[in-house]
């Protein structure tokens, strides 16, 4: 009864996620997950605690197979559920600090899954899934990694006073400082063009994405109408370097809206291709090329091993990334830009420090599915981690304007050819989550290593 409740708890745990996106389901599932721990002998636990992290990751990730077939969605989860064991090794019956190891063996849990293997998957951190919550003001004191803790803290509280203390201490984060709105608006069009079919294939006729973002660019936004229009990741299926009439052809537009448009394309390069951002003014005056590459999808690990076990291994080709950041500048704006992946990235995030941040991304490869829902919530959070605003644009949606806090602001509908127009305002500044975040994790390790010493003197 006990396994069957701890895949059950992972499941409502689960449910915080897109498409349901209910909040209090991790408090929830981490209360029944732990009441298991404390009357469970280790053996027990390992289990337990292996089968909740099915539980959650299972249904989280299970659009990562929509195209690949199941085995690599299979092994991705099967394979991370094993971190979800490290509560189970320190929660005991009796034991002294059981709800303080219970959160900080939590962040470690998300610690190896955004960094192991290779460049980590962190994209089901229970973390990610309160923007919409009473505890969203704590993104911008101290990040996912807070948000994780208190999650796991508050779910493994057993007395009114615990829980009367975890309130107040949060209350104070709340009150940090961080960036300052300058009142200078900034006015953006995103252009969502869409693409002729969804799959991994959605680029199979040459320049046809970026011809119905040329055509949507041309025939929805007015010369000088806006300050900068943004085209998503893979707007441009080829390289701009190698065919010379798609380059002139968006500076061109540029010249004829008298306004600059930053795209994203891949280029090649003598040590590989590379997913750039490059910013037409209407040349192209800078480019910004991806860091944080995407595991199986821009880079295949272990390339004989895997494939033996997919088909699809043989079309993924090898990118090289990028070494530095950029920082645009339009004038007197400056913005940093994040492509697709990258939001994954806690380091990324703590770079930003220009007006405002944009992220492209190109969803067509993950066609209708939960995806694109739960990587907008992530850069929702991302948003209100930096204190920056966030226009967010795809190729097949859902293109959004996101506001320093993580609200949204405005969308248009997925998969609608369609142009979104807003404003958003300058910000300066750090918060206390870029400067001290980086340090969660490290000092959550270092109270788990004091409390097992208190806990061998004590015993």
């Amino acid at each position: 009864m006990n396994y069957l409740l701890a895949i059950i708890s992972g499941a409502i745990a689960s449910a915080a996620f897109a498409p349901l996106s209910f909040w209090p389901a991790p408090f929830i599932a981490l209360s029944l997950w732990y009441y298991l721990l404390l009357r469970s002998k280790l053996s027990s636990r390992l289990l337990i605690s292996y089968l909740f992290g099915l539980g959650l990751l299972l249904p989280t990730q299970q659009w990562t197979g929509i195209y690949v077939g199941n085995t690599p969605w299979l092994a991705l989860c099967f394979m991370q559920a094993i971190f979800f064991i490290v509560p189970a090794l320190f929660v005991d019956k009796g034991r002294r600090f059981n709800q303080f190891t219970f959160a900080t063996s939590y962040v470690l849990i998300e610690l190896l899954l955004r960094t192991s293997p290779f460049t980590g998957f962190g994209w089901s951190r229970i973390g990610f899934t309160q923007i919409d919550s009473p505890l969203s003001p704590l993104y911008a004191s101290g990040g996912v990694v807070l948000l994780t803790f208190f999650i796991a803290c508050i779910s493994a509280a057993r007395s009114l006073r615990s829980l009367a203390a975890l309130i107040t201490i949060g209350f104070i984060f709340t009150l940090l400082p961080g960036t300052n709105i300058t009142n200078i608006k900034i006015k953006v069009a995103l252009v969502q063009g869409g693409v002729g079919k969804l799959g991994l294939d959605f680029n199979s006729k040459p320049q046809e994405v970026f011809l119905r973002h040329l055509k949507q660019s041309s025939d929805s936004i007015k010369a000088d109408q806006v300050d900068l229009i943004i085209w998503p990741e893979n707007a441009v299926d080829v390289d701009v370097n190698s065919v010379s009439t798609v380059k002139q052809s968006i500076i061109a537009q540029s010249k004829a809206l008298k306004t600059p448009i930053l795209i994203g394309g891949v280029t090649k390069s003598t040590k590989g291709l590379k997913n750039q951002s490059m910013l037409f003014n209407p040349e192209i005056s800078q480019t910004y090329t991806k860091r944080y590459l995407t595991p199986f999808g821009e880079y295949l690990p272990m390339r004989s091993v895997a494939s033996r076990f997919s088909q699809y291994a043989d079309q993924v080709d090898d990118f090289v990334g990028g070494e530095s950041d950029t920082v645009f500048k339009i004038g007197k704006i400056t913005f940093q830009s994040l492509i697709c992946y990258e939001i994954l990235d806690d380091a990324l995030r703590d770079e930003i420090k220009s007006d405002f941040l944009v992220v492209q991304t190109n969803n067509a490869t993950f066609g209708d599915t939960a995806q694109l829902d739960q990587e907008l919530n992530i850069a929702r959070v991302r948003a209100a981690e930096s204190g920056r605003y966030i226009p967010y644009v795809s190729t097949t949606g859902v293109t959004t304007l996101i506001d320093n806090r993580g609200n949204i602001i405005k969308d248009i509908p997925k998969f609608e050819s369609a142009t979104l127009f807003g404003e958003i305002e300058k910000v300066n500044g750090s918060t206390f989550t870029q400067v001290f975040g980086k340090y969660l994790e490290a000092i959550a390790i270092i109270w788990l290593l004091v409390i097992l010493a208190l806990r061998r003197r004590g015993s």
